[in-house]
């Protein structure tokens, strides 16, 4: 099993998905603005979740993908992952409703940047979101990502191709926003 790096910051904890997560895993995917702004597949079963925690899994053993479970107040509260190609990697995220509101998933993301930054090396870092998904967006922009535009058509959830928002983050802005720079 590969060791998946615990990161905190406050109350915000990234760790190992566990089996524990699985029923709040498939609870966070009940929700409303989760099915609207994400491609997970609707109706969202529980053993659609136990798959997805056999590909987190998977992503850390083949090292294509660095997916965290986000833990608050010893809580699930949502996932943050990073996924790798050619030098760069591509971020996303979701939270559980109950956790929304509070500044968590900005720090979660954050740590995740930091990582993929420091210890992963890489080169920058692409941001995604469907037109309209706002609290994605405003996440983003906190973590300094610059808002690239529209790519019409771009993205696909369960057959049907919407507008994708896109940002980027590069490693040289992150370390110059960073607290530890100059």
């Amino acid at each position: 099993m590969t060791q998946v790096p615990q990161l905190r910051d406050g109350e915000v904890l990234l760790r190992a998905h566990a089996e524990a997560d699985l029923d709040a895993v498939w609870e966070q995917c009940q929700d409303p603005e989760m099915q609207r702004f994400t491609t997970i597949p609707v109706p969202y079963a529980r053993d659609q979740a136990a798959g997805f925690l056999d590909r987190v899994r998977a992503g850390w053993a083949d090292d294509s993908t660095a997916s965290w479970a986000i833990e608050v107040a010893g809580r699930f509260a949502g996932t943050v992952d990073l996924r790798f190609g050619e030098g760069w990697a591509s971020v996303g995220y979701g939270l559980h409703p109950w956790a929304r509101g509070r500044g968590v998933m900005t720090t979660a993301v954050g740590l995740a940047l930091d990582w993929a930054f420091t210890e992963r090396g890489v080169a920058g870092v692409r941001w995604e979101a469907l037109v309209g998904n706002e609290p994605s967006r405003r996440v983003a922009k906190k973590c300094g990502f610059t808002m690239e535009g529209t790519a019409r058509g771009m993205s696909v959830a369960r057959g049907v191709r919407y507008d994708a928002w896109l940002g980027s983050l590069l490693a040289e802005e992150w370390r110059a926003r960073a607290p530890s720079a100059g």
